[in-house]
C-alpha cells in the first residue's frame, strides 16, 4: 500500500509514543512515592532522663537505613515560635515535650497518671504531608510508651495492680494532638485551591490563543503602522483583562454551587481573576513571539503541573523537584488560594501574589515587544 510508503505515516506512531510518554510522566511523580526528609520541628519544654530517651529515639528515626533518606528531619525549635513557623509553611508538624514530663514519666505508677507528648499538625501546608509526618509521630510515641510499659510491667511483677494502675501500666505515654491552619470541610480535602487555580490556567491558554488568532488575522489583512499594531495588542490585553473577570467569577459561581467552603466569594473571584490576567500576559507574549507551537508547550505545562501540585515536595522523585515544580507558573495561583483558604490572608498573599504579578509585569513587557517583531514580519 502507498499510505505504507509515506514516510509522514510512520512518524504517526512515533509521535503518539513522544506524547503519551511525556504526559505519562505524573506516573513517575505519584506511582510510588518515598516520603523522605519531611520536615518537622522538635519543641524541649522539658528535660531529665526521660526526655534523653526520646532524643535518642528521634536521633535514631533519623538516621538513614540502606541508604535512604529517613522519613522526618527534626529541627529543635521553641513554642513560641511554632504558629509563625507553620504559617511559613516551614514544618509539616511538630513533637513537642511538654514542661512536666519527665516528672510525670518518672511517677507514672504512684501518681497512676500517663506523661503525655503533643503532635502538632499543620494541616494547611499540605494534608498529605501532614497525615504522614502525623503517624509517623505517632508511631515513634506508640513505640516509647511500648518500651516503657515493658519496664513497668517487670518493676510490677507480683504486686497488686488496680484498674487506674492498669490503664497508666498498659499506655504510660499517650499522644494530644492539635491541628493548626486546619482543613476546612468541604475543600475537597485540601485540594480546592489547586482545582480551582487549574481554570485560570486553561482561561488564559485557551482566552490568549483564541485573540492571539483574531490579531494576527488582522495583521495579516493590511499593513499596519507601528502605532495602529500597537492599538491592537492594546486591544487584545483589554480583552484579557475581560477574560480574566470572567474566568475568576465563573469559577468561584461553579465552586459556589458545588459546596465548596470558599473564605470569600468576592475575594477568591478577584484573585483568580488577578491570576488568570498575569497568566494571560505570559501566554500572549509567548504566543507572540513563538506562534501556535506555544499552546503545546502551556497544554504541557499544565498537564504536568497537576501530579506535581497535589503531591509533597518531599514525596517527589528529585528530577519533578527541580526541573518540574520551579517552573510550574500554576503553583503560584494554587498557593496563593491555599493561603487565603487555609492560613486567614487576603488578596495579598505574599510571595505567591508577588510571583504572579512578576510573571504578569515579565509577559507584558516581553509582549509590548513583540510589536518589533510583527511591524517587520509585515515589511517583509
Amino acid at each position: 500500500m502507498k499510505l505504507f510508503k509515506e514516510k509522514l505515516t510512520w512518524a504517526a506512531p512515533i509521535a503518539v509514543i513522544l506524547i503519551i510518554a511525556l504526559f505519562s510522566l505524573n506516573l513517575f511523580a505519584q506511582g510510588n512515592p518515598q516520603v523522605k526528609n519531611l520536615p518537622v520541628a522538635l519543641i524541649l519544654n522539658d528535660m531529665g532522663e526521660h526526655v534523653d530517651t526520646v532524643r535518642s529515639a528521634i536521633e535514631q528515626m533519623s538516621k538513614s537505613k540502606d541508604g535512604k533518606d529517613p522519613m522526618l528531619a527534626f529541627t529543635i525549635e521553641k513554642e513560641k515560635d511554632i504558629e509563625e513557623l507553620f504559617d511559613e509553611k516551614k514544618y509539616y508538624a511538630a513533637l513537642v515535650i511538654p514542661e512536666g514530663y519527665n516528672d510525670t514519666l518518672q511517677h507514672a505508677m504512684t501518681n497512676n497518671s500517663a506523661a503525655t507528648l503533643q503532635v502538632f499538625i499543620n494541616q494547611g501546608f499540605n494534608l498529605t504531608g501532614a497525615n504522614y509526618a502525623k503517624t509517623a509521630l505517632n508511631g515513634l510515641i506508640t513505640q516509647l510508651s511500648n518500651q516503657y510499659s515493658k519496664g513497668f510491667i517487670a518493676q510490677m511483677q507480683g504486686q497488686k495492680i488496680d484498674t487506674n494502675q492498669a490503664s497508666v501500666l498498659v499506655n504510660p505515654i499517650v499522644s494530644e494532638e492539635k491541628v493548626f491552619n486546619a482543613i476546612t470541610a468541604s475543600t475537597a480535602n485540601g485540594s480546592a485551591p489547586t482545582l480551582m487555580a487549574v481554570p485560570a490556567w486553561v482561561g488564559a491558554l485557551i482566552g490568549g490563543f483564541i485573540l492571539f488568532l483574531a490579531s494576527s488575522n488582522i495583521l495579516k489583512k493590511k499593513q499596519l503602522t507601528r502605532k495602529q499594531t500597537l492599538h491592537v495588542m492594546v486591544g487584545q490585553v483589554l480583552f484579557g483583562i475581560i477574560i480574566a473577570l470572567f474566568s475568576g467569577f465563573t469559577v468561584s459561581t461553579l465552586a459556589s454551587l458545588a459546596g465548596i467552603n470558599m473564605p470569600s466569594y468576592l475575594l477568591v473571584a478577584f484573585f483568580i481573576s488577578f491570576a488568570a490576567f498575569c497568566f494571560f500576559l505570559l501566554v500572549s507574549a509567548i504566543t507572540a513571539w513563538i506562534g501556535k507551537p506555544a499552546i503545546t508547550l502551556f497544554m504541557v505545562v499544565m498537564l504536568l503541573g497537576m501530579g506535581v501540585l497535589m503531591t509533597p515536595q518531599e514525596m517527589l522523585p528529585s528530577f519533578f523537584v527541580n526541573f518540574i515544580r520551579p517552573w510550574m507558573p500554576l503553583r503560584f495561583a494554587s498557593e496563593g488560594l491555599r493561603e487565603m483558604f487555609y492560613f486567614g490572608s487576603g488578596f495579598y498573599t505574599g510571595n505567591s501574589f508577588n510571583t504572579i504579578l512578576g510573571i504578569g509585569i515579565v509577559g507584558l513587557v516581553i509582549y509590548l515587544l513583540s510589536i518589533f517583531k510583527s511591524v517587520r514580519e509585515q515589511k517583509n
